[in-house]
């Protein structure tokens, strides 16, 4: 389900409408967008809708857009690229970012690993006041304090590199930009036993590290989806003992097919034991975790099917680019973490040196277009933003009207194009599966976007889905419930059965069991009346219950009848809800409303063209089978700026 919303234009420029479903005049024949980075000109229906609106006396000037307004973002990190090697590779990914989305940025670091010096980096960052602060959390205790003093000065900040994210570091920074060790080995094991892998081993070199302990509880998780048995082996950092150990294990276990190893540590005696057996490729299958020359030789011949990447380069540009789109649009990373990582190199893409001034064509098709849909003028604002900032040629295809079989066609009418990247809305998997499958067998590199659950449930081989994560909409909503003080929770849901809508509410229930609190369903329906009474009613009979969430105005809107009927205040209960309204973004700003979660569809566009470009021109994979982009959160901290942006950017 696509969570649509609707931002109602006040006059004096209070609001704009956001309509998910209207229907104005639709255009005579399927239509093109295209758009050069150098004149990126609207269609015509589009040039219409936005341009600005003169006075009887002059034409107003149009506003500056957000991203011609330069920002100043700052960098703090334990290590620089000055003496160590690994870093030149996040900095280059934090400066190209910089350039490309008009930011002046700052990297600071000591001249040696010194964890007090870069606390104190910290601060000295915080007193230039920057737009946005990116931060290596390793030591949260140490930089806690100096953190919390940026958050208090009301500087946003994210983590890279190092951290855990803002939970279990315990600062309330907004994400933790990284590698998400559990994925590499649950993504890994899944890609080992894709490959006919039928029992597995991770051979770990540190056993109680938490980062490689998660790598191998990843692996051996995705074997037990599977039916299929793993383990760990533990070995040492000593080469020869460890050839012994691993030689030993496959004595005793020949029936292991499948061996996944932590990093050079593990990989490197791994090789000598296969050559001491005189194993050859297609004998037993390997994955592993990082590169170096040996692994990055036997990917080449075929002994190892992978090696996973924390994908550096990423870290950096990430950093800069979430600052960027949160400072300038109110745009909020979806998840605690935004991981980098696992990124897969694999014989088709080892040793691929980057292009970053690669000329790039990408051909975009989605099921409906701004020119008859004014929700997806947001969508292909992102789309529009990102090619101007990264250089790059697109066209956007879609119907005329809601018409899923033209948009199959179209689909193949942009393969015929032979473009370098293609993002589809995945609107329906069976119908579209074989156009998109023809992409990929052609080698064009295929994302999702707005529409569809993921390669994995809709069975087709594209590179991640860009789009809404609804269980985690209702997770993260009821975690920020329970941070607000909720006790016990009710997921008002108006639609049970729709799969969407459940999932949120699964979500929401997951995060107060897993605090040890009830939570539960409430059914409505689509009439608000109606809806009210069953509210009011429960309400009734369940006075304890302090935290509601609604599934979107269909929800909301009863829910504010009930409490104003009830005479209730901002305060006496604590509410979150899905999407926009207009009466949604008044009680936010009242605080009634605790959030409203926002799919972000500016951003649904922008990550499509940043995915594919990165991967094209950086050989940079995306981390997961679903690239979230919401739950985004609206609230007190952020709505006035959603306001002013709604319909171009929000």
């Amino acid at each position: 389900m696509k969570s649509r919303f609707i931002l109602a234009v006040f006059v004096l420029s209070l609001l704009a409408i956001i309509a998910v479903a209207c229907a104005p005049a639709a255009t005579p024949t399927p239509t093109p967008v295209p758009a050069k980075p150098t004149e990126a000109k609207p269609t015509p229906t589009q040039a219409k809708e936005m341009a600005p609106t003169p006075t009887p006396k002059e034409e107003k000037p149009a506003a500056a857009a957000p991203e011609e307004k330069r920002l100043k973002i700052i960098m703090v990190q334990h290590a620089l690229c000055a003496w160590d090697s690994f870093w030149c590779t996040v900095e280059q990914g934090a400066k190209d970012a910089a350039a490309a989305m008009n930011v002046d940025l700052t990297i600071l670091g000591p001249d040696k690993f010194d964890l007090e010096k870069t606390a104190a980096l910290i601060d000295q960052a915080v007193a230039a006041n920057p737009d946005g602060l990116a931060v290596t959390v390793t030591d949260p205790k140490l930089f806690k304090d100096p953190i919390m003093r940026a958050l208090d000065a009301g500087i946003p900040v994210v983590g890279y590199n190092a951290g855990s994210g803002p939970e279990k570091d315990g600062i309330p920074y907004l994400t933790y930009i990284g590698q998400d060790e559990y994925q590499g080995g649950y993504q890994g094991g899944k890609r080992l036993i894709a490959a006919g892998a039928k029992k597995g081993v991770c051979i770990n070199h540190q056993v109680g590290h938490a980062g490689l302990d998660a790598r191998c509880n990843g692996f051996i998780d995705a074997f037990k989806e599977a039916g299929l048995e793993a383990e760990v082996l533990a070995i040492t950092n000593d080469p020869a003992e460890s050839q012994t150990i691993i030689d030993d294990y496959y004595t005793a276990h020949p029936d292991v097919d499948a061996f996944l190893t932590l990093g050079p540590n593990g990989a490197n005696p791994f090789y000598a034991f296969v050559e001491a057996r005189g194993l050859k490729p297609g004998d037993i299958l390997h994955g592993t975790f990082d590169l170096s020359p040996e692994i990055e030789a036997h990917i080449k011949d075929g002994l190892t099917l992978f090696g996973i990447d924390q994908q550096p380069y990423l870290q950096g540009f990430g950093s800069v680019m979430w600052l960027t789109l949160v400072k300038r649009y109110g745009i909020m990373p979806a998840l605690p973490v935004t991981p980098t990582g696992p990124g897969f190199v694999t014989k088709e893409n080892v040793g691929v040196k980057p292009q970053p001034d690669k000329p790039l064509k990408l051909m975009f098709v989605q099921h409906a277009l701004c020119a008859w849909d004014s929700f997806w003028c947001v969508v292909e604002k992102g789309i529009d933003v990102a090619a101007k900032q990264l250089n790059v040629d697109y066209t956007v295809l879609g119907p005329d009207k809601f018409d899923l079989e033209k948009t199959a066609a179209l689909i193949d009418q942009a393969v015929a194009a032979k473009p370098d990247g293609l993002a589809v809305t995945v609107t329906d998997p069976k119908l579209f599966k074989d156009p998109i499958m023809r992409a990929i067998e052609a080698g064009i590199p295929v994302v999702g976007y707005n529409a569809g659950s993921g390669p994995e449930k809709d069975g087709i081989p594209y590179l991640t889905y860009i789009g809404m994560d609804e269980y985690q909409g209702g997770y993260q909503g009821g975690k920020r419930m329970i941070a607000a003080g909720a006790k016990k929770g009710v997921c008002i849901n108006h639609q049970v059965g729709h799969a969407g809508l459940d999932a949120r509410c699964n979500g929401f229930i997951d995060a107060f069991k897993e605090a040890g609190l009830e939570a539960e369903v409430l059914a409505i329906t689509n009439d608000p009346a109606e809806s009210q009474t069953i509210i009011d009613d429960y309400y009734t009979a369940h006075p304890d219950v302090n935290a509601f969430l609604t599934l979107g105005p269909n929800g909301a809107n009863p829910f504010y009848a009930f409490m104003e009927a009830r005479g209730l205040k901002a305060g006496d209960v604590i509410h979150g809800t899905f999407d926009l309204s207009p009466e949604i973004v008044a009680h936010v700003e009242d605080g009634t409303t605790l959030f409203a979660i926002d799919q972000q569809p500016f951003l649904q566009g922008y990550l499509s063209v940043v995915t594919l470009t990165l991967l094209q021109r950086q050989n940079i994979s995306p981390a997961l089978p679903v690239t979230p982009t919401g739950p985004g959160f609206v609230d007190k901290s952020n709505i006035a700026l959603v306001k002013a942006l709604a319909g171009t950017y929000r």
